[in-house]
């Protein structure tokens, strides 16, 4: 399970995500921005989720990163900072997700770290303090 501000993911272990709780944002991702009370089914083939504040982040069995939510600061990583209620493609050849507040981190097969999203702190690692909306390497000294 992953938990959000006000929403919570569950992944069952046939692979099913399913979503509950508030959808202002789209975060659910089931298509609409209708709270739920009781879990709706969102996807199939899903290995891992995180879930932000009001975004969450879906990371599918053969590696396709799948973002859904407020993506007011970029944490979506779709190149836009346009709301999504149904899951877009971020990214592929991911292996492990990470969500906070306003950004997401990824780690990709490689072995890479990327991240997205607000960076008002430097959260993202990229030696700057200015939000992206694609997934930037984070900078990670020998």
């Amino acid at each position: 399970v992953a938990a959000g501000y006000y929403h919570t993911m569950i992944l069952k272990n046939d692979g099913s995500l399913w979503a509950v709780g508030n959808n202002n944002y789209g975060q659910l991702g089931d298509g609409t921005t209708t709270d739920r009370t009781t879990p709706v089914q969102i996807m199939t083939g899903v290995l891992a989720v995180a879930a932000g504040e009001k975004h969450t982040m879906i990371l599918k069995t053969d590696g396709i990163l799948w973002a859904t939510g407020l993506n007011s600061s970029g944490q979506l990583g779709d190149g836009t900072t346009t709301d999504r209620s149904s899951p877009v493609q971020v990214m592929t050849g991911v292996s492990a997700i990470a969500a906070g507040y306003a950004h997401t981190v990824i780690v990709k097969g490689t072995g890479t770290v990327w991240a997205t999203g607000s960076n008002a702190s430097g959260q993202l690692g990229d030696r700057t303090t200015i939000n992206r909306t694609t997934p930037v390497q984070i900078y990670i000294p020998d």
